[in-house]
This record gives structure tokens, sequence and C-alpha cells, in this order.
């Protein structure tokens, strides 16, 4: 890790320092994703889910049943495993993309899904996804 990345469950900061002011809330992406292919922003929402083997993951809640995945940039920071239901602001890249199979089966056996479940996994989908560099959780 680089001076500029820390890693303290104490103060809720996780990855590079964000700009954790005036972020926006993770609904509106998908309008902003309509007219660009991607967009560097701040934003704002609970936590859905999360990686239960590392926390190398999370999925924010977009509202209507959609949610955006987040991961780690360089894969240079984890969050807590019991972060599910707490708040997080983000700072990174959205967009939205074609997820392949193998990496939704991934996703799903690390968010403890059973094999059944994994299983029936057999399209690709697009999703909304999230690069951060840095995340700010509060309870």
């Amino acid at each position: 890790m680089t001076d500029s990345t820390t890693k303290t469950e104490e103060s809720g900061i996780y990855g590079e320092k964000i700009n954790a002011e005036n972020p926006i809330a993770v609904a509106g992406l998908a309008q902003m994703l309509e007219e660009q292919d991607s967009v560097w922003i701040t934003c704002k929402s609970t936590i859905v889910t999360s990686c239960q083997h590392s926390g190398c993951w999370m999925d924010l809640d977009m509202g209507e049943g959609k949610v955006v995945k987040v991961t780690f940039k360089d894969e240079a920071f984890t969050i807590p495993l019991d972060s599910k239901g707490k708040t997080a602001i983000i700072e990174g890249y959205a967009k939205k993309e074609l997820i392949p199979v193998d990496l939704l089966k991934h996703y799903a056996e690390d968010d403890g899904k059973s094999q059944e479940e994994i299983d029936a996994i057999t399209e690709p989908e697009f999703a909304y996804t999230f690069e951060a560099i840095g995340v700010i959780i509060k309870d």
C-alpha cells in the first residue's frame, strides 16, 4: 500500500482519501450512464451485500431493485465483512457493462449463494459497476 492509502476500521476509511462532500445518490447513476459510457463521481448509498470471504466488493442500493457492483481499484483494499446495511460514500469510475457468466458465478459464490443458485446463472447480464479508489463507511 502507498502512503496515500489508508485502511483503518476505526475511522471507516478504506483506500485513498476521497472527497466526501456533497456525494450524489447512487440512484442517479442510471440516468448519467444513459448519456455517457463512464463517469467519475462521488456517490452515496446503503450497502446491500458484500463479499463474505474477504470484503473485496460490495453492492450498493440504486433503488427499484437495482444495485451497483463496487470493486476496489487494483484490489488495494477491502472492507469489513459486516458492512451490510451501513452507508457507504465512494469515489471513482461508474459504468454500465456486460458481466460474463464466470464472474457472475464468482460473485454469487462470494455472496454465499447456494450451489443451485450459482448453477442457475447461465447468461451474462448488463450491470452497473463502479471501481472505487476509496470508500467511507458509516453506521
